[in-house]
This record gives C-alpha cells, sequence and structure tokens, in this order.
C-alpha cells in the first residue's frame, strides 16, 4: 500500500517515542512534525496500523468536505464506548442511516427555530443567575472568583433544557451529577489512549480494572439520565438521546476570559463595543440578550479567535476511509484512520498572520476573510460531520462573554501573575490550571 511520507517508525511502539516528549502535547508535536514531513503525513500509534494525519487546510477540507462519503466513519478509542452508548451518538457512530436519524432528528426537535425561540427567555436568566453567583462568590472571597465550575454548570443547565425540553427542571441534583460525571469521563479518557494503542493491555490485570471503572461510568451515566428520560418523554421540543458537550462552551468561555485578562485593551474595546449597544434607554443592570449578540462584531470576533488558538479537540474526532479512496492524489485504503490536526490547521503562518498571537482584529479586516481563513478556521469540524451544535456554542459564548464583561472589570488575582495558558489535553483542550480571577462589578 502507498502511504504518505512520514517519520521513521520502530517496531511495536510505532512513532510513540517521538510523540511523547515531556512538556509538549500531542497535536504540537505533530505539528512541528508536519513541518519536516508534509501537510499529509503517515504516523503510526503503535506497530498495528498506520494513521494518515493532515496538518493543512487544503487536505483537511478534501477529507471533511470534498470526499465527506469517503472519510466519513469513525475509528475511536475502544475505552470510549462506554461513555459514548456504544459509539451510538451522533459524534461516534459510524455514516450510514442510524446517523442519517440522529441527526434530521436533531434538526427537526433540538435545534429548530422554535425550540430555540421557546428558550431565549430562559438562556437570558441563566447568565442573569450566573452573574449574580460571581457576585455572591467575589463578595465572600475578597473579589477572587474561580469561573470554570459556574460556567460548566450553567451551560448544563441550558442543554438540559435541549435535551429534555423547556419543562425541564434541576431536580435531585441532576447539573451537580452530570458536572461529576464529566470530570469522571474526562480522567478515564486520558487512560484509554494507552490501552487503544496496544490492545493486549485490555488483558493485563491493572488495566482491566480501567474498564471495570468505565463499566460502572456508563452505569452511572444511564441512572443519571433514566429518571429524567422518563419523566420528560412526553415531551414535544425536546431530543432526549442527544447531549451537547458540555465543557467545550464552558471551557472557550474560560479561555476568553484568560486572554482577556492578558489583554487590557481588548477587554476595554469588548466593553466599550457592549456599552455601545446598551447605552440607550436601557437600566444599567439589564442585560445583553440573545437578539443583539450578532450585533456585537467584536465580541464575536473574540470567540473566533479564541476557537482558533483554542480548539475545542485540536486533533477532531478521527476519521476513517469507508472505502478505497485517495488524498492528495496518494492512495488511501479502506479502514486507513485518517486524523486532522485541526491545531496544524489554526497556526499555519501562510493562512495566519502571526499565528501565536490572540488578535481578534484579523476577523474584522475590511472585505470579507479569505478563502484559505474561512477553511482554516474548522474548530468544530467541516462538512458532513461538522458539529451539529456548533451555532448554539458560538452563541453561548459570546452572550456569556459580552455579559461577563459588561458586569465586571476581569483582571489577575495578584498584580503581575496572568492566568497561565498552558494546555492540558484529555477528552478536549483544557487549561492546565484552572482560571482564578478578580473581578470589580463595573
Amino acid at each position: 500500500m502507498e502511504l504518505p511520507p512520514g517519520p521513521k517508525k520502530l517496531p511495536i511502539i510505532g512513532n510513540l517515542h517521538q510523540l511523547n516528549k515531556v512538556g509538549e502535547l500531542v497535536h504540537v508535536t505533530l505539528a512541528k512534525m508536519a513541518q519536516e514531513h508534509g501537510k499529509m503525513m503517515t504516523v503510526w500509534f503503535g506497530g498495528q496500523q498506520p494513521s494518515i494525519v493532515v496538518s493543512h487546510y487544503e487536505v483537511a477540507w478534501e477529507v471533511l468536505v470534498t470526499k465527506a462519503s469517503d472519510f466519513s466513519s469513525r475509528t475511536l478509542p475502544y475505552m470510549s464506548k462506554f461513555s459514548s452508548a456504544d459509539w451510538h451518538t451522533i459524534a461516534t457512530c459510524n455514516l450510514g442511516p442510524f446517523w442519517q436519524n440522529l441527526r434530521k432528528g436533531l434538526q427537526t426537535t433540538t435545534l429548530n427555530p422554535h425550540t430555540f425561540t421557546a428558550q431565549v427567555h430562559l438562556q437570558e436568566k441563566d447568565i442573569a443567575d450566573l452573574i449574580l453567583n460571581f457576585k455572591e462568590e467575589a463578595s465572600l472571597n475578597g473579589g477572587v472568583v474561580k469561573p470554570m465550575i459556574p460556567l460548566r454548570r450553567t451551560t448544563v443547565q441550558l442543554i438540559g433544557r435541549f435535551c429534555f425540553g423547556v419543562e425541564f427542571e434541576d431536580r435531585d441534583g441532576f447539573v451537580e451529577s452530570i458536572d461529576t460525571l464529566m470530570e469522571e469521563t474526562i480522567r478515564l479518557s486520558g487512560h484509554a489512549r494507552l490501552v487503544d494503542v496496544f490492545e493486549f493491555t485490555r488483558y493485563i490485570p491493572g488495566f482491566r480494572l480501567l474498564f471495570k471503572e468505565a463499566y460502572e461510568l456508563k452505569q452511572k451515566i444511564e441512572e443519571t439520565f433514566r429518571p429524567y428520560i422518563h419523566r420528560y418523554k412526553s415531551a414535544t421540543n425536546c431530543f432526549l438521546h442527544f447531549l451537547l458537550s458540555t465543557d467545550s462552551t464552558s471551557n472557550a468561555t474560560s479561555w476568553a476570559l484568560a486572554y482577556l485578562i492578558h489583554n487590557e485593551k481588548i477587554q476595554q474595546k469588548v466593553y466599550a463595543e457592549v456599552q455601545e449597544l446598551t447605552r440607550s434607554g436601557r437600566q444599567k443592570e439589564e442585560m445583553v440578550t440573545v437578539e443583539e449578540v450578532s450585533k456585537l462584531k467584536y465580541v464575536n470576533a473574540v470567540v473566533k479567535e479564541v476557537l482558533r488558538m483554542k480548539p475545542i479537540a485540536p486533533l477532531a474526532v478521527p476519521h476513517q476511509a469507508v472505502c478505497d479512496s485517495n488524498l492528495m492524489g496518494i492512495k488511501v485504503r479502506k479502514g486507513t484512520p485518517v486524523m486532522v490536526n485541526i491545531y496544524a490547521v489554526h497556526y499555519d503562518p501562510t493562512v495566519w498572520t502571526e499565528p501565536q498571537r490572540f488578535m481578534p482584529e484579523r476577523f474584522l479586516k475590511d472585505g470579507d476573510t479569505s478563502k484559505a481563513m474561512e477553511r482554516s478556521l474548522i474548530a468544530f469540524g467541516a462538512g458532513r460531520r461538522i458539529c451539529a451544535g456548533m451555532d448554539l456554542a458560538k452563541l453561548q459564548v459570546a452572550l456569556t462573554l459580552a455579559n461577563l464583561v459588561k458586569s465586571f472589570c476581569w483582571s489577575c488575582v495578584r498584580e503581575g501573575q496572568l492566568p497561565d495558558l498552558t494546555e492540558d489535553l484529555s477528552f478536549i483542550l483544557r487549561m492546565k490550571t484552572p482560571l482564578v480571577a478578580r473581578i470589580v462589578p463595573r
């Protein structure tokens, strides 16, 4: 079989010795490898099967859009089946009638305009409650807050209503339970990598304990959801078997706040834009509404830049060739895993000026962004398997960010000690050190 060029591999471990660099996450290492081996390279995660890693928007577009029908299957870590209904979710199942039914159901229930409209006042109330939560926390801690958990639980509340309908109420600690289960899922996903690379580890006693934990986690998830599915099964405007990634929007908002603390001038521009929008005929405490978010051009540029620099899943959900095909003229055999390194695409210096710099203005240049930029901003994927909740996620981040900056001035806890922007990659890209900030009501 013809394969793209790639780094030299070793028996059994493949290229793992090159990917396991101290202090460097795998998506960064792969991006550096691509500079030597090209925008499409072969990497062996263990010695069993080669994977094709794509690091340029042209090839990514071919995989995700132009030849989506050829590369729309999934290849996932074995342990992930325990937390994804045996890979029967919209994100994890292979393309086919079942996936099409899930997608259609999602579009006609959860994500239809009527459902969005019914949610708006509740979504805005969630943000108002979040602001009060931060005020209370700050008053008890000398102005210092830890945003991540409140942000995440606000998102769980929102998604609970989208899953179960507007009648959803947080009974029996559902939001807190989901928050805890999410942490367990993320912790186990880190252990899943070794099991996925070396399948024989499933039979080693020490690793079998991980499978027991994963199975118990699956049972906990089912036990948490089952009473709510039963309670709200008569709801008409919900999609019970779909759950967006709750950590994605809360993480993106945390990253955004951290960048605004690092860049006071950018934070001031966000505040000025929000003030300009809300200045006339309104009380000071009135919020930015869902309807108004699209008018905040600079806020939305900040969100785009956050998603570019800190993509939720920098290596995306791996694809797999459905049939024999080709990429950039190179034959690809059916069953070959194909990974799009979103991080590498987002940091390509031939597309993005000063890619390491947080610069929302890059999305506000005169005229439309270039075609290369449009195709290179793929934080939610592209084509058939683009994240179905993309628009909701971007709206929620922009709405939350606008109102948090309108309500508070965000700064570091101690003078000169800016938030740590070091990444930690498990299931998604998170802050290695969770954000802690000082807030002052405006």
